[in-house]
């Protein structure tokens, strides 16, 4: 993965680097006022598990949520999902908060960027919810949770070994020892070598491996009215704002012939400008996030090929008995809670 666009020229990447102790030095107050109880943690009404990244988005956290939710469902629990939220439109909804909706019916989603105050309506709201899956939510330490996991992506997992601006991670990398576990995902994107390296440091940072190993697969593409098709070897244009676009489009190429790659920041909100004059090609390819989107543009300016969008299923090379190991001890600790 390349360097964050603003680090392409010279004079950004002296700025970023004059200010990147700053950035680091205020964090580490941060984490050392919660670690020594300075500052508080407070717990919420009901279970909390945490589903976060050390570095600025592009983990793939989202489907890791989604997959986090339907265990806890399989387990008998009911969960909710709380996320910050981030581009929200006129109805305070966002592409992620629209993607859990369609994925997750009549599962409870709540935005907020306190999620100590969301979980609070979340119990207020939705009394049945008796466990929340927090979207994002690692450096937020004043909720208290029972179960912290990590994603490290693969393609990128020490975010330019950078802390921001300079670099993509949110904290020092020995931000991993406050984990409960590690989950590296995208594992099938690098080589084995690649990943025993990667494993070997979050070993060295954390205190302990990662606990599994997901690769984010690709099994099958739906059109615009989410029906199925089978889209053969064709070209396309890719159209996405993710924060790790190459891990798309490289899966893209594997798949498809790509005549052009129309790629814009993390959350991006699409205009006209940004689905007029497309090349000639078969089809759009998008993701979930950017078609929920993209959709509401094109129903006033339809495009003259179809979008077409890959389904994402959450497939583990290894661990997966250890996510559910963990998983079934949280609704198992609030099952024995609740009975005393």
């Amino acid at each position: 993965m390349s360097n964050p666009d603003h680090l392409n020229n010279p004079l950004a990447q002296l700025a970023a680097a004059a200010v990147e102790p700053l950035y680091t030095g205020v964090i580490g107050l941060r984490n050392f006022g919660y670690n020594c109880g300075f500052l508080p943690t407070r717990r919420a009404p009901m279970p909390i598990i945490s589903v976060g990244n050390l570095t600025a988005g592009g983990t793939g956290k989202t489907p890791i949520v989604i997959d986090v939710v339907r265990r806890l469902q399989s387990l008998g629990a009911t969960p909710g999902v709380i996320l910050r939220g981030y581009h929200a439109d006129s109805e305070g909804r966002s592409d992620e908060a629209l993607v859990y909706e369609t994925a997750l019916p009549f599962v409870p989603v709540v935005i907020g960027g306190n999620r100590l105050a969301a979980a609070h309506a979340m119990h207020r709201d939705h009394p049945q919810v008796n466990v929340v899956v927090l979207d994002d939510a690692f450096q937020h330490r004043r909720i208290a949770r029972e179960l912290d996991l990590v994603l490290i992506d693969a393609t990128n997992p020490f975010g330019h070994d950078a802390v921001l601006p300079r670099g993509l991670m949110r904290e020092a990398p020995a931000g991993l020892r406050r984990a409960d576990a590690v989950i590296v995902t995208r594992s099938d994107q690098v080589d084995k070598n690649t990943l025993a390296a990667i494993d070997r440091r979050i070993e060295a940072t954390a205190g302990r491996p990662p606990i599994a190993h997901a690769v984010h697969a690709w099994v099958g593409f739906v059109d615009e009215q989410d029906q199925a098709i089978d889209p053969g070897h064709r070209r396309v244009t890719i159209m996405c704002g993710l924060g790790n676009p190459q891990a798309f489009i490289q899966q893209a190429r594997d798949r498809f012939v790509i005549e052009q790659q129309r790629v814009f920041a993390d959350h991006h909100d699409y205009t006209t400008a940004d689905v007029s004059d497309l090349p000639e090609c078969d089809a759009v390819l998008t993701t979930d996030k950017d078609y929920v989107k993209l959709r509401r543009l094109l129903e006033s300016q339809p495009l003259s090929v179809p979008v077409w969008r890959p389904k994402l299923e959450i497939r583990w090379l290894d661990g997966e008995a250890a996510v559910a190991d963990r998983l079934a001890a949280v609704v198992e600790c609030d099952r024995q809670s609740s009975r005393t």
